[in-house]
């Protein structure tokens, strides 16, 4: 039952590889959402979700990954007893806090949708938590297969569980707002994510069952050791567990406030409540959807890169090590203002085009936001490849401290801006910003100092800029003449997208922003590298990186 080294790496390809179908269904997910239930419904949704979020992160966050770390080390030295042992009292610990953290929703709905400001929100709350008993089994099985080196269990549920939320949640959201509007409505929608979370864990156990047998075998030829006490397995597993939960709680305790606080400090302005929740919908439903794309690219690009960096590490290369930081600095940034840039000139259309529901004034308020929160898609590109450097680094408490201090900077802003009248919802927006510029600094200041890599500003910001700043031009042209020929929104947004993406790959050629040693991170990079030189826009390189970069 050992792994192959093969088999390990295609294992954890398999997991990279639906860790990111999972992102693009999840960023997709809200815009037929929000078309469904409209802005209204997705401030409903938005108050209960963060709750989730939060707790989701206190039952299961840091008890797989130490789940799986634990049977590891067992399975390592043949000792398959104790590693079920380890599974057995991680799944009745993780059966217990997922029933009280449920528990704790279902009796305080109504509680705490008023302590964040929307009592409509409690039946979405109880819809929800029952969530949280069954991700919490979920992350026992989860944690226990990656342990014995088997990914594909944890990839197929994690798929199921996205597809199933898609599906249900958005067929339940739909019946359920034509029959009781939009508070209904966001109650489908989070009793899908329920429901998802049941077939998910359904398949798990179909799994774990059909593996029973050679589960037993194999602990039956283990040796007679000492069975590790319930006590000594839990004492380890909060060791390990408790300051990865820490760390990712930051950002889901962060929506929580900045969902109260928008409630509390418009509604001090004079904003009546159901202005408060459409202001809430327009910002989380539609304009963060959008903000959080492109995080698809950039946690590929961090998922490459901590591998690549920690092999540098232990081959105790330090040249290496800073040329794969700066190259991945450099990458955020390439992915990063090209998508800022897109999406503020592009801000109508592309919302139009996708939002076919809402006033006029909604949809103008939606436009400016995403005009200003497209500064932060660029500081955020750049926190979630850093996090991966960081990561790769060893240095794990270095991004949740970065986060921890843009968190709270966040926290100021929004308190300060949402109380201006002539500011209000802007000022979460704004804050938004300031987060993730604050945490992208605190991170590119330290993995500069650990990696000791040259923060070069032609290279890394200059030709990038006038990239960006030349594919601009040209969607702005683009879509000021189109229009003059075609009356179809959605094809001369789609048309303008796609030249911009022409232009921005030439201007970054003809700058020279991105070279063939660049393109090792990218999946696919050798075979584009291959083709560029074959086409003599590039000069055969010595030797083609592939894959991880190493």
């Amino acid at each position: 039952m050992s792994k192959t080294t093969k088999s390990f790496v295609a294992g954890a390809a398999i997991l990279g590889f639906a860790g990111l179908i999972v992102k693009i269904i999840g960023a997709f997910y809200r815009i037929p959402l929000t078309n469904m239930i409209g802005t209204e419904g997705m401030g409903i949704y938005q108050v209960a979700y963060p709750i989730y979020s939060t707790l989701l992160v206190i039952s299961t966050s840091g008890i797989p990954t130490a789940i799986s770390k634990m049977v590891a080390e067992k399975t390592a030295v043949g000792d398959y007893r104790n590693a079920h042992r380890i599974f057995q009292v991680a799944f009745r610990v993780l059966l217990i806090i997922g029933l009280i953290t449920s528990l704790v929703m279902l009796a305080g709905n109504r509680l705490i949708a008023q302590g964040l400001g929307d009592e409509m929100a409690a039946s979405s709350i109880m819809a929800i938590a029952p969530a949280l008993f069954f991700v919490s089994l979920l992350s026992a099985y989860r944690g226990y297969f990656q342990g014995l080196q088997r990914m594909v269990p944890t990839a197929a549920s994690q798929v199921v569980e996205q597809i199933g939320k898609l599906a249900i949640g958005l067929y339940l959201a739909y019946q359920m707002y034509l029959t009781g509007g939009p508070a209904a409505g966001a109650a489908g929608a989070l009793l899908g994510v329920t429901l998802s979370e049941v077939a998910a864990l359904v398949l798990l156990i179909g799994m774990y069952n059909r593996n029973k047998g050679e589960i037993k075998q194999d602990i039956r030829q283990s040796p007679r050791r000492h069975i590790l006490s319930f006590r000594a397995v839990l004492r380890n597993l909060a060791a390990m567990a408790i300051p990865i939960t820490l760390g990712g709680i930051i950002m889901p305790v962060a929506q929580m406030i900045d969902t109260a606080m928008i409630h509390g400090r418009l509604e001090a302005i004079g904003y009546a409540l159901e202005a408060r929740r459409t202001l809430l919908g327009i910002l989380t439903g539609q304009v963060n959807t959008l903000v959080n794309m492109p995080a698809v690219l950039t946690v590929a690009l961090s998922m490459s890169l901590v591998p690549a960096i920690s092999a540098s590490v232990a081959e105790r290369s330090p040249v290496a090590v800073r040329t794969k930081a700066e190259t991945g600095l450099k990458l955020a940034i390439l992915i990063g203002l090209p998508c800022a840039v897109g999406m503020y000139l592009m801000a109508e259309p592309i919302l139009s085009m996708l939002y076919r529901t809402g006033t006029a004034d909604e949809m103008a308020i939606a436009v400016e936001l995403l005009g200003v929160m497209s500064i932060a898609v660029f500081f955020l590109s750049i926190v979630q490849t850093m996090t991966g450097v960081l990561q790769g680094l060893g240095k794990v408490g270095v991004p949740v401290f970065a986060l921890l201090i843009g968190a709270l900077t966040k926290v100021v802003v929004n308190y300060i801006l949402l109380g201006i009248p002539e500011i209000n919802i802007k000022g979460a927006a704004i804050s938004t910003i300031c987060c993730y510029s604050v945490a992208a600094l605190v991170d590119v200041v330290m993995a500069a100092k650990l990696s000791h890599m040259r923060l070069r500003f032609g290279d890394m910001l200059v030709r990038p800029l006038l990239s960006a700043g030349g594919m601009g031009v040209a969607v702005y042209f683009v879509n000021l003449w189109a229009r003059k020929l075609i009356h179809s929104n959605t094809i001369v947004t789609i048309l303008a997208i796609g030249v911009a993406a022409l232009v921005y790959v030439f201007m970054l050629l003809i700058t020279k922003a991105i070279r063939p040693a660049d393109m090792a991170y990218i999946p696919g990079g050798a075979k584009i590298t291959r083709l560029l030189c074959r086409m003599h826009i590039w000069k055969t390189p010595r030797k083609v990186k592939g894959g991880n970069g190493r």
